[in-house]
């Protein structure tokens, strides 16, 4: 699978019905793991927080880009 680019900002949601809206707060990576994105529901409370590796967020069937 190759690898998207995804920067601060960018949002997701996780289903092409789903209403909810993630947004990329900050890049993590570690020496020894993938990298992933910290992704933060919109209008979310710090619980509302994800972790999701970058392979995942390239998975167009569970992570769709949101405009």
């Amino acid at each position: 699978m190759a690898r998207i680019s995804v920067q601060v900002g960018d949002r997701f949601t996780q289903a092409a019905d789903s209403p909810k809206v993630y947004v990329v707060t900050a890049m993590v990576d570690k020496p020894d793991h993938l990298p992933h994105a910290r992704l933060l529901l919109e209008e979310g409370t710090p619980s509302d927080e994800l972790l999701v590796s970058l392979d995942s967020l390239g998975d167009r069937k569970p992570w769709r880009p949101v405009p």
